[in-house]
């Protein structure tokens, strides 16, 4: 005779381990919250004793997003730190309190702590027991029938609850049949493709051919030499998005406001930079720049500048203008000037990609795109030396093609033109400092615009543009130009 239990009074599953081990390293190292706060919330919690580590992860995350320290001492003042949660779990068996545990929780770190994989099991513990108690509360609907209830229901309200645990359980990809997921995903393009206000154009038509329009939640990667018009052209699409009714906000870390205003005010006016800058302007051109200052009252465009920035620093700031001034399109300038996250002892690259993990986070949770600039290595240089091409290539990025991992969109601006102006007077060879010559008079002007990525649509398309270097302004070619020379991609 074979007996089967009815009921196992087993307790529910956590994840304790991995929740001490994640406040203990976030505790020890701020940016680590950073890994885990674009899928973990303080209620996928469960563990610590009296359940307290979603309320400790809680402060945490508030105090790293504001910026601030997130320390023993500062997490001290927004808890309840004389709290007993353990009468016998202190040290000698004496009463532990909420501030000793947190102690503990900082003092015990495992050595070998992750942070991601340990907020993934927090996350997989809250997944199965919010599936075990749906599943009973079905096993309780059939076993005490309501009047109200039918068979087909409760399967059918049991069946959509553990969908939707699918689905939150795993951040990284919720698995559903194709034929469920489909007629969701064409609905949501349908709709989507008539709602001119979900997506945000491009200044240039080319880039709406190259890249698509942006997506809030997008992390978009704009790569480009020192002194390629990296900033000109993030300016422009920060004033035309502005233009069409997106809010949106250049952060500068490199140039003051003032400097980042003068700069699209001269592009918006076609005024030369330096004759606004010295304010020597023909009264033609004082009207223009009039006219701009009365268009620039109205427009929802703010302009934010950093002398030293962290991660932390560009998260609290995007929150607080999201709140109070709502935000659709940010444009940073740019990665290289942000403080890296993680120590130094850390590998590089993997650092770099930290910060761009981050910066996809606050993009999601926040539900706005985000430009970010990224200055290009020296790599090319050696590589034309061996023969190779100048043109934009992934591991030209700063933290290298790694990156490419955490971004939606990718693409450069390629001006061929400085760089074989820098490239010409250390040419010694007479026949090839003449045949540099040749391309860099060919190259006067011309840019392009190269996609490295796309999550919708093919990579590697590009397009060619024109750089108006006296108003710094990036334009469309003319409808009658001749055939891109193709030598500069060569």
């Amino acid at each position: 005779m074979t007996l089967h239990a009815q009921h196992f009074n087993t307790p529910l599953p956590n994840a304790l381990e991995c929740e001490q081990s994640l406040l203990g390293a976030i505790l020890h190292d701020n940016t680590q919250y950073w890994r885990v706060a674009g899928f973990l919330k303080p209620d996928h919690f469960e563990g610590g004793v009296k359940g307290v580590n979603g309320a400790i992860y809680e402060v945490l995350g508030t105090l790293i997003a504001e910026g601030r320290p997130a320390t023993i001492q500062t997490v001290k003042s927004y808890i309840n730190a004389d709290q007993v949660i353990d009468p016998n779990g202190g040290d000698e068996g004496g009463p532990l309190t909420l501030f000793r545990y947190v102690v503990r929780l900082f003092s015990e770190l495992p050595t070998l702590a992750n942070c991601y994989e340990d907020g993934r099991g927090v996350l997989l513990a809250h997944g199965r027991r919010r599936i075990i108690r749906e599943l009973e509360d079905g096993i309780a609907r059939a076993r005490n029938l309501h009047i109200s209830d039918t068979i087909a229901k409760i399967i059918g309200d049991t069946a959509n609850a553990l969908t939707n645990i699918s689905q939150e359980a795993d951040e990284r990809a919720a698995s559903l049949k194709y034929g469920v997921i489909l007629p969701k995903a064409i609905e949501q393009v349908q709709k989507a493709s008539t709602d001119t206000a979900s997506r945000i154009p491009w200044f240039l038509p080319e880039a709406s051919a190259v890249m698509g329009d942006m997506r809030r939640g997008n992390l978009i990667g704009f790569m480009s030499d020192s002194g390629g018009g990296k900033t000109s052209f993030a300016l422009s699409q920060c004033r035309h998005a502005a233009m069409c009714g997106f809010k949106s906000a250049f952060f500068s870390i490199e140039i003051t406001e003032e400097e980042a205003a003068l700069q699209a005010a001269a592009q918006a006016a076609r005024v030369k930079l330096d004759r606004l800058d010295a304010f020597n302007l023909n009264t033609n051109e004082q009207r223009h720049v009039e006219d701009e200052m009365m268009k620039a009252m109205d427009l929802p465009f703010e302009i934010v500048s950093f002398s030293d920035c962290s991660l932390s620093d560009i998260a609290v700031k995007l929150e607080a203008m999201v709140k109070s001034k709502g935000l659709d399109f940010i444009a940073i300038d740019h990665a290289k000037m942000i403080q890296l996250p993680g120590k130094g002892t850390e590998l590089f690259a993997e650092r770099v990609n930290a910060l761009y993990r981050g910066l996809k986070a606050i993009a999601k949770r926040l539900n706005v795109a985000i430009m970010i600039l990224i200055q290009r290595n020296g790599d090319w240089k050696e590589r034309w030396k061996r023969g190779g091409s100048l043109r934009p290539m992934m591991g030209d990025a700063y933290g290298g093609d790694g990156v490419k991992q955490n971004l939606d969109v990718w693409f450069s601006l390629y001006r061929p033109e400085p760089l074989y102006k820098d490239l010409i007077p250390q040419e010694r060879r007479d026949d090839k400092r003449a045949d540099l010559q040749v391309k860099y008079e060919d190259s006067r002007g011309k840019a392009w615009l190269i996609n490295h990525k796309r999550r919708r649509g093919e990579p590697q398309g590009n397009q060619e543009i024109r750089f108006e270097a006296e108003y710094t302004l990036f334009t469309s070619p003319p409808t009658d130009m001749p055939d891109a020379f193709e030598g500069m991609f060569q």
